[in-house]
Parts: structure tokens; sequence; C-alpha cells
């Protein structure tokens, strides 16, 4: 009996997260059709979708976990795009300019967070984030698990930064 109660421990103290397993599953097979249901940054895109983690201290082994679910779901291409995601720090975020995606796992109260989003929306980069507390302050898509699963999309954040959607995101999406 023990040795079967350790057998359902063991993922758990490998992969110790904040994050639901298959709230981060959802988000990977989303977040970059996302980006290419998205008008402007489908333009911006010329032969590679870049994507990064934004991930604070306590979220590095759950940014690890979400690049190997990338890797695994799409070996590299999504769509008719290569595909490249990779890990950054807060502060190195700020100095990204090319990319279609920031994935926030970060704490809400973070110092530095207002400045990334900020600085995402001036270079028309989508915000995407697991967290409520984030949509909040201003991340442009969020997921919801409820009944069903729903992207959440801020409208007011969308409101000052022109992105432009397409009709059938909208109408799956939930307004915020």
């Amino acid at each position: 009996m023990k040795k079967i109660i350790l057998l359902f421990l063991v993922p758990f103290v490998l992969w110790g997260t904040t994050y639901d397993l298959a709230l981060l599953q959802i988000g990977v097979k989303i977040f970059p059709k996302v980006a290419l249901m998205e008008q402007g940054t489908k333009e911006r895109i010329q032969s590679n979708v870049n994507f990064v983690i934004v991930a604070g201290p306590a979220h590095k082994e759950a940014a690890q976990r979400l690049i190997m679910m990338f890797e695994r779901q799409y070996g590299g291409v999504v769509g008719n795009y290569s595909f490249t995601i990779r890990v950054i720090s807060p502060k190195d975020a700020l100095e990204i300019n090319n990319t279609q995606g920031f994935i926030l796992l970060m704490e809400p109260d973070d110092a530095i967070l207002s400045l990334i989003l900020e600085h995402a929306h001036k270079n028309k980069i989508l915000t995407f984030s697991f967290d409520s507390a984030l949509l909040q302050k201003g991340t442009d898509v969020s997921l919801y698990i409820g009944r069903s699963v729903k992207p959440y999309i801020n409208l007011s954040t969308l409101k000052q930064v022109p992105f432009t959607f397409e009709y059938g995101f909208l109408k799956l999406s939930q307004p915020y």
C-alpha cells in the first residue's frame, strides 16, 4: 500500500507547481493559435512564431515544464511557421521586441509586471497568463476552467492596444 501511495506522490514532487496541469496543457494548445488569429500579429510574422515565457524565480520549474509541453505539442512547427519558445527573466523581457507572445508566469504583485505589460503593448506583443489576477493587472488573454474551459480576453487592454482578432475567437472567448 505504501508503494502505491508513493507512486501517486512522485509526480507531484517532481513536477511541483502552482499551475494546474490541465490548464497548462490547454494553454499550450491555445496560446500560439490565438496569436495566429490576431490580424496584426499574423502580418508581423515573417517565417517564425516566437514565444517567450517570462518566469519569476518561483516559477522557473513550471516554465521548464511548459517548454517541454510546447516541444511535445508542436515539435518546432505551428501552422505553416517555425515555432520557438524560450524562458527569460522578467528583467530580460524588457529587452525583447521581436516576439509574438509573452506567457507570464509571475506574481501579480511583482513590481516589474506593469513595466512588462507596458513594454509588450508598446511593441504589440500579446500577453498570456494562467492567473486571473494577472488578467486584472492587464494581461491580454488568460484561461479559466469552470464547467468548460474558456479563454478570457481583457477588453479594456485590447481597446488600448489595437489588437484585432478573428470573429471566431471573439465568439468563443469570455470578455473580461
